[in-house]
């Protein structure tokens, strides 16, 4: 969404006095509009990417909002939800670092959390829709796939010690108990 200069100016310089910071965007815009032309909407005040843009957290997100909101049998679509999810590749931002900017690092934290909550969502309908279809071993990747950012969430072994159950594989499900008995322990 749009950002305003004085925003961008406290964020990224909030220990440099106003002209310096505004020198430093100044050069910075000159060099973003230079690198991304007309992806770069510039207003008197405010900064954004523009809409047309494919952003991959923007497609991630309201994709997930569509597919994830409704459980009907013909939406969502199991591809499109599996696509969506392959738009996750890891933690948002996760190699970009900012020196010295702690509101930076405080934001993009809450967009990680943000970003594999969301993941972790369309994992579980994923796995939902799978089951539907009664094919449990995919429900139970995707609930995998949805653990991997928590083994603790314990909602979702349960529902994937019942997954095993349905699958008729009791030894699975023995295994996964001990585990998940083992994990709580330690």
């Amino acid at each position: 969404k749009p950002q305003t200069r004085e925003h961008l100016l406290t964020f990224f310089w909030p220990d440099q006095d106003r002209a310096a910071a505004q020198q430093v965007l100044r050069t910075t815009l000159h060099g973003l509009r230079k690198a991304l032309g007309s992806a770069l909407v510039v207003e008197e005040d405010t900064l954004a990417i523009a809409p047309e843009v494919a952003v991959d957290v923007r497609v991630f997100e309201a994709q997930l909002a569509n597919l994830t909101s409704n459980l009907q049998p013909s939406t969502p679509n199991v591809q499109h939800l599996t696509a969506t999810l392959q738009l996750y590749r890891g933690d948002f931002l996760s190699d970009f670092v900012l020196g010295d900017a702690a509101e930076f690092d405080d934001w993009a934290f809450g967009q990680q959390e943000h970003y594999r909550r969301l993941a972790v969502r369309g994992y579980v309908t994923l796995s939902a829709l799978h089951e539907q279809q009664g094919d449990y071993a995919a429900a139970l990747d995707a609930l995998d796939r949805a653990l991997k950012f928590d083994r603790l969430q314990e909602d979702l072994q349960r529902a994937a010690l019942r997954l095993h159950y349905l699958a008729g594989d009791r030894a699975g499900a023995i295994r996964r108990y001990e585990s998940l008995r083992k994990l709580l322990d330690e």
